[in-house]
This record gives C-alpha cells, structure tokens and sequence, in this order.
C-alpha cells in the first residue's frame, strides 16, 4: 500500500510539474522571457559550431581554444553587469544587449585571423553578462514563490537543451553550404553566424514587448550629480560585500563554483578518458556526452516534480553536490565505456539538481535591489572557476600521470578523481553551513516534520533490509 501511495504521489508530482510548465511557457511575462533565452540559444549553439570550424579553417586544432577563451575570460569582469541590472531598466538593459549582440556575430563573416576572432567572441560574451544579470533578477518578479522550481528548470531546458537542435541546425547549414561547393564551408558558416544574428533579433522585439519592473534606486544610492561615475562603483563595492557577509548566499555561489572548477575537468579530459582510458575511442566519448546531457535533464525534471520550498532549497543543493562528486569520483575507477558513462549520468544527475536548486535559493533569498549583483558575482566566479579549470586540467594531468598507484597512475583519471574529490567536499561543506542553519531555526515545523518523516522512512528501510538479510 505504501509503495503504491508513493507512485501515487511521483506521477501526482510529475503531472503537476508538467501542467506548471506547460502554464509558464504559454503566455504571461515568463514565457515571453523564455521564449526568447530558448530563440537565442538555439542560434548560439548552431554559431558555436560555426566558429569553431571558423577557427579550425585559420589556425587548425591549436586555434579552437582562441574562441572559447575569448567567451570564458569576460567572466572575471562580470560583476559589472550587476551593477547595470540594479540601476537601469532591465528590460531595455536585455533588448540593447541582444541587438548589440545579433550586431557583434554579422561581423564573424568578416574575420580572418585569430586577433578579431578574440575580440568579437570577447565582446558577444560582455555583452551576455550584461543581459544574464538583468534576466535572472527579473524572474522572481514574474514566477510566484512555488514556481521558482519549476521557472528554472525551463530556464535550462532552454539554455541547454536546444543544444541537440543547435547541432541539427549545423548539420543542415553544411548540407546547405554543400550546393555552393566551390566554397562549401564559408556559406556553412555565413549561413550560421547570420541565423544567430537573426535569432538575437527575435529575442530582442520579443523581450521589448515584456512589462518588467525595475527597481527604483534607493536614496543612499541616489547621486545629487547627474553625472556621477563614483555611484556604479559604489554600487559594486556594496554588492561583493553582501555577498562575502550573507553566510546562505556566500554558501551557494562557492559551492557552484567549486563544483565547476571540479566538473570542468570532465569536459576538457572527457575525450582523451574515452580514447586512452577506456580504449572506446571518440564515439565512446559521445556516449559519454549523451549520458551527461541525459543526466541532466533526468535531474532537472526530478527536482522539479518535487515540493521544495525555503531551507530544502539548500538541503538538496548540497545533497545534489555530494552526489556529483561522488559519481565523478567513481567515473575515474570505471574501466569500460558503459560502466562510466552510468556514473556520468548520476554526474548529469546531480548536476542538473544543483544548478537548479542553486539559483531557486539566490532567486528566494536575495531582496530585488541587490539581486542583479547577486547574479553577476555568481557568473563572474563561476566562470572564473570553470576557466581555471580548463587550464589547469591538462597540466595537472600530464604532471602527476605515472606517479599515482593503479589505477590513478594515469594522469587523466587522477585528476577526474581530484575534481570529484573537489566537489564532493564543496558539498560536504554546504551540508555543514546548513546544518548551522537549522541549529538557528531556520526551518519551519513543516520542513522539521519532512525531514523527520525523511528520516524515520531511511531507518524504517534499512531495518527491513537487515531483517532480509538474516
């Protein structure tokens, strides 16, 4: 009877979350946000392949890492975009951004060297944390409390999940561009950057139709000079210093950086483990990808069926980290493609879980005013972290490989065990912070009852299988 209740309740929850997502996408500000961010990415996927075949064609496999540079390195200088989103008019801060940037990718057409091909990739990435900023402060404005969940896991669907689609788009560009053939890859891309183009453009108009409030600036922020270039410093003084004094905030923007500087070296080594490691070659590193992507999704759908509100923001970010670090930890002990890539799929789970439960508790948690800057210290650091990664990864794992016992004597695997490592004490850590926290009574008696009933449920469990066992 049990167990038939509990399935009651998962496709009770499902269904719910389904009919919720379905309301938010349908019409209403949300949606119209939504649909924008999915427009946009969908471009910027298929440009993405674009320019990285751009960068092949000018420097061969050496040059691929000038553009993804290029969009990694703004992230340290993003905190300046909070301090637009906090000041300005959010919606407009979105519409100028987006057409600056649809403006930005015309101009991939013309490039032929790596110096213009930084700079422009640099610039699309400035201009995107001026836009993120404003968007993310925007969506507890738009979403009730309840759906925060629910929002954000659209919002990933739409940044990440059109990926599949991006590389369809892509693929058809270059069966295009085949009709040309005495310049097959130049129209492949040109077609590409202009579709991106275009696709910023719609973002754009749809994001200026969109009634969005925007916070008024308080007086102790006001300037009694029409012109005073001291305010946005001050505006960003004030933001890193409430995100180093409020412990809760602090909490979540470190552990997902953690997590990125951890996570990022599966994406950098992810391909030399499948080659080398499991001797699966590339196309075991497409099933590795496919069980990531998977993962991710799974994760995200989970957490959203699930009735998560306050302090349960926290508690299963944590749980979701622990998760992530172990299943990375057990991903560099697999020896067959199959068994990592099911250990790359609890990573995806894991990962999904805590992207969404991160930023469910910053958008509960933080006031409007100081929300934008909240945000943009979250991308600036972990982009910071997810950079650092890339270019630590491989050094570290030429320098410890054939120094380690077996099977961490190859270096590839050695530092997937250190990032797994890495993340399972971030969450380790947030477990502690927020075991604090419910010493201060910050849980209500709804959630003491969940957690207790969690609990006695745990126990119940184990004590039936140890009678099983005799």
């Amino acid at each position: 009877m049990a167990s038939k209740a509990a399935l009651a309740d998962i496709v009770s929850y499902r269904k719910g979350f389904h009919i919720e997502s379905f309301r938010l996408i349908r019409k209403g500000p949300f949606a119209r946000l939504w649909w924008s961010g999915t427009v946009s990415s969908l471009g910027d996927w298929v440009a993405l392949f674009a320019t990285i075949a751009l960068a092949n064609e000018i420097a061969g496999v050496t040059g691929i890492i000038v553009p993804l540079v290029g969009r990694l390195l703004p992230g340290v200088f993003g905190a300046v975009g909070g301090v637009v989103a906090d000041r300005f008019d959010r919606k407009w801060t979105m519409v100028i951004a987006d057409f600056g940037r649809g403006a930005l990718v015309l101009f991939l057409i013309l490039v032929d060297n790596l110096v213009e091909l930084f700079i422009i990739s640099f610039l699309l990435e400035v201009l995107t944390l001026i836009r993120q900023p404003a968007r993310e402060a925007s969506i507890p404005n738009i979403v009730t409390e309840e759906q925060l969940v629910t929002a954000n896991s659209l919002s990933l669907v739409s940044a990440y999940g059109t990926f599949p689609l991006g590389s369809l788009g892509w693929s058809a560009a270059t069966k295009i561009g085949e009709w040309i053939p005495e310049a097959s890859t130049i129209a492949s891309r040109n077609l590409a950057f202009l579709l991106d183009a275009v696709t910023f453009v719609v973002s754009a108009l749809i994001v200026a139709t969109m009634v969005l409030e925007t916070p008024e600036v308080p007086e102790e922020r006001q300037s009694e000079h029409r012109f005073d270039f001291k305010a946005p410093w001050r505006d960003l003084t004030e933001g890193l210093r409430f995100v180093a004094r409020e412990k809760h905030v602090r909490m979540i923007i470190v552990g997902m950086a953690t997590a990125l500087f951890g996570g990022g070296s599966l994406f950098v080594l992810g391909q030399p483990f499948s080659v080398n490691a499991l001797q699966a070659g590339d196309s075991g590193f497409g099933i590795l990808l496919t069980a990531l992507g998977t993962g991710v999704g799974l994760g995200m759908l989970v957490v959203a069926s699930l009735s998560i509100s306050g302090l349960r923001y926290e508690i299963f970010f944590a749980v979701s980290l622990i998760a992530t670090g172990a299943a990375t930890m057990f991903t560099s002990l697999a020896q067959t493609v199959f068994g990592a890539s099911g250990w790359v799929f609890v990573v995806g789970l894991g990962a999904g879980g805590a992207y969404v439960m991160g930023f469910s508790a910053l958008h509960q948690q933080v006031a409007d005013e100081i929300r934008g800057r909240t945000f943009a210290a979250l991308f600036t650091v972990v982009r910071t972290a997810l950079l650092a990664s890339v270019a630590l990864a491989g050094a570290v794992a030429a320098a410890v490989d054939g120094r380690l016992p077996h099977p961490l004597d190859d270096g590839v695997r050695a530092v997937l065990m250190l990032g797994g490592i890495i993340i399972l004490l971030a969450g380790l850590s947030t477990v502690w912070t927020v075991r604090g926290l419910i010493k201060r009574h910050r849980l209500s008696p709804e959630a003491r009852k969940n957690l207790q009933d969690a609990s006695e449920a745990f126990s119940s469990m184990r004590g039936k299988r140890r009678n099983k066992d005799r």
